[in-house]
């Protein structure tokens, strides 16, 4: 059958094949990922398409073929009483593998924040994976300054390519994406909304620590500014630091924190 031909793709033409139920077929065709077996199995096709997220990739790649991908996304959201976080992130993503992003965010007519990317892309499954770089020229005295390098965070492609190239509104009051505060700090809310994975499986085996991965940190800017608050250090935001001065950071970022603008 189709099934056995495309298993003599995986496992080589001069192999046996056993006789395998469908339901052994099923299991096996779940677990590979080898895309020439498509051509012998429409079946394999189908399971290749949808384990690998292959049809919102082409769409990506089709759109990108004709130029840059803009993505522009702005969401209000009520904190308390005559009081909204508004946020606008506007990105463009670029053939050559690399993307910008500037984003601001306010909360009063006073307070607000903004920073630019620079940075490279990659498609993992139906996401759009992107790392900050290490910008090719210094923001100049007219621009906002660029985020550090190794911020990390995935953007579903259906939400990029639904915005038709456009302006993208949430819902009012809808919460944050979880892709917001990774890319405005390089930090996850849960370690377990992490949306990259090294390889396409995770093993079961415990991995001593003396092996694991480093632990990726967030690199402290030289302009940085720490205040104390309920016995904690927290950094002072940017825009706090220029507008006002130094015996009111204190109470402006523990009304922050009340609130969890922080980010």
């Amino acid at each position: 059958c189709c099934c056995e031909r495309a298993c003599r793709c995986l496992i080589g033409s001069m192999a046996p094949v056993p006789d395998l139920d469908e339901e052994l077929h099923a299991k096996i065709l779940g677990y590979v990922t080898e895309p020439r077996a498509c051509l012998s199995c429409q079946t394999w096709k189908q399971v290749l398409y949808g384990t690998l997220k292959l049809e919102p990739r082409i769409r990506f790649m089709q759109r990108l073929a004709v130029g840059v991908v803009p993505y522009c996304f702005n969401a209000v959201r009520p904190l308390g009483e005559d009081f909204e976080e508004s946020v606008a992130y506007n990105f463009s993503f670029h053939p050559e593998g690399t993307y910008r992003l500037m984003w601001t965010r306010t909360f009063d007519a006073w307070s607000s924040q903004c920073e630019q990317h620079y940075g490279r892309w990659r498609i993992y499954l139906d996401h759009v994976v992107c790392e900050t770089l290490e910008p090719k020229e210094e923001a100049s005295e007219r621009e906002v300054r660029y985020a550090p390098p190794g911020y990390k965070f995935a953007v579903a492609i259906d939400d990029i390519l639904s915005a038709g190239g456009g302006y993208f509104q949430a819902k009012d009051g809808s919460p944050a994406a979880a892709w917001e505060l990774p890319a405005r700090t390089g930090k996850m809310d849960d370690e377990r909304q992490s949306p990259w994975t090294q390889g396409m499986w995770h093993s079961t085996e415990e991995v001593p620590a003396s092996e694991a991965a480093p632990t990726f940190r967030v690199p402290i800017r030289e302009d940085a500014r720490f205040v104390e608050i309920d016995g904690e250090l927290h950094e002072v935001s940017g825009d706090i630091v220029a507008a006002w001065p130094e015996e009111e950071w204190a109470r402006l970022m523990r009304l922050r924190l009340r609130f969890g603008i922080n980010g």
